[in-house]
């Protein structure tokens, strides 16, 4: 149990080391300008392949995926939702004037491509092998780097070029996964009919619910933008990316407890939510040693990696807002194997439009954006609280009643 919870942070450790160095190439290449465009466009990949792990890949988690209805309907979302991803983020982004229509085409590539390895980053995790994961992620992340390093031989580094090594990356990290699948996992069921009313009856509602965190972090991406330019936001990208690895701890464990829920349905509830309640303990346990390790060795490793040093109110807003993901998601990933992903989104959705709206005030106000962290704290807390409380406790109390 605990190396495979080990395993989940090394996997979410490799894919955050690979977009961590990326983006810090990006920031010593394109400047402060570049990497706020580069944060927005990011962004979008990791919303669509959000959109695309709930939809599809929460699905193959919890659904018996080796059915060949159920894994004719997976099969058919996966490509279609990652090639119509592709096509509408490309258009959807010309008019914005960000990037050019060449840089528009690598762009949705790019999109698509980061959509389908998440998937199979997902098919892995569901077979518990989250260290196979961490492989796939380090081939994406060396891939992307033998383009780059392509570019500067050539003296040509641009948008374009970090664009296309995402897309090279993905399509090396799929091309292994494919390799490292169980010899179980490794087949593609003929087009037959596909139950797809069952995966979209579970998948959209978990699909809308990932939507949310990097939805959410795109609203605030623009509303920098728009309100103060892109140097803020590539300002505030620097502190967010500079607290990174707390995140990424975060996600791993989320990931695994997720899997894990969904392979323990049996324990019940009750055991279930306090399993929950020591996994968030620990969570914010965590985040607040690093959040200290942060702190300390800031005016020594941000001008390493950035050549300036991130705000120090950016940071802690982020290390507060990463403090406040941790004591919600296990609550959230409890509720959704349950069968209660509808209700969970709802409450979700209500809290993400909390942190919106207090975003946008605080901006409109004249406040620093450095602030716009802890306005999404106040919301994510609200949001796991009300799972915890309207969800959980009232089925563990129906549990205990029958029992």
């Amino acid at each position: 149990m605990k190396r495979n919870a080990v395993g989940a942070v090394g996997a979410q450790g490799a894919q955050a080391f690979g977009s961590f160095f990326l983006q810090i190439l990006v920031v010593r290449s394109l400047g402060l300008d570049g990497l706020g465009t580069f944060s927005i466009l990011y962004g979008v990949m990791v919303l669509v392949a959000g959109i695309l792990t709930g939809f599809v890949g929460d699905s193959l988690v919890v659904l018996e995926r080796r059915e060949r209805t159920v894994r004719s309907a997976l099969q058919h979302y996966a490509i279609g939702l990652s090639l119509i991803a592709g096509i509408v983020s490309a258009i959807v982004m010309i008019p914005t004037g960000l990037i050019t229509p060449h840089q528009a085409l690598w762009f949705g590539i790019a999109v698509g491509l980061f959509g389908l390895e998440e998937l199979m980053r997902r098919l892995l995790m569901a077979n518990v092998l989250f260290w196979r994961v961490a492989a796939i992620d380090l081939s994406a992340f060396l891939g992307s780097l033998a383009v780059v390093g392509i570019g500067v031989l050539r003296h040509r580094i641009d948008l374009d070029l970090f664009l296309m090594a995402i897309a090279v990356g993905q399509v090396v990290a799929i091309l292994l996964g494919i390799v490292l699948l169980p010899r179980a996992e490794r087949f593609v069921v003929g087009f037959v009919r596909g139950d797809y009313r069952l995966v979209a009856a579970y998948g959209v509602w978990r699909s809308a619910q990932q939507f949310l965190r990097p939805g959410l972090l795109t609203v605030v991406r623009a509303l920098v933008t728009v309100f103060v330019g892109l140097a803020a936001t590539g300002l505030l990208e620097t502190a967010r990316v500079y607290v990174a690895p707390a995140m990424l701890v975060i996600s791993g464990l989320t990931s695994f407890l997720f899997v894990s829920y969904a392979r323990n349905k049996a324990a019940g509830v009750t055991s279930q939510l306090r399993r929950a309640d020591r996994s968030v303990g620990i969570l914010l346990g965590t985040t607040t040693l690093m959040s200290v390790v942060f702190l300390v060795a800031l005016p020594f490793v941000g001008p390493l990696l950035f050549g300036t040093t991130p705000q120090l109110l950016a940071v802690i807003g982020w290390l507060a807002y990463a403090a406040s993901v941790s004591a919600v998601t296990p609550y959230g990933a409890l509720a959704a194997v349950g069968g209660r992903q509808a209700l969970v989104f709802a409450i979700r959705v209500s809290d993400t439009l909390l942190s919106a709206i207090a975003v946008l005030v605080i901006l409109a106000l004249g406040v620093q954006p450095s602030f716009a962290p802890v306005a999404l704290s106040v919301g994510s807390i609200a949001g796991g609280l009300a799972i915890r409380a309207f969800i959980l406790r009232p089925e563990a109390r129906r549990e205990q009643a029958i029992r």
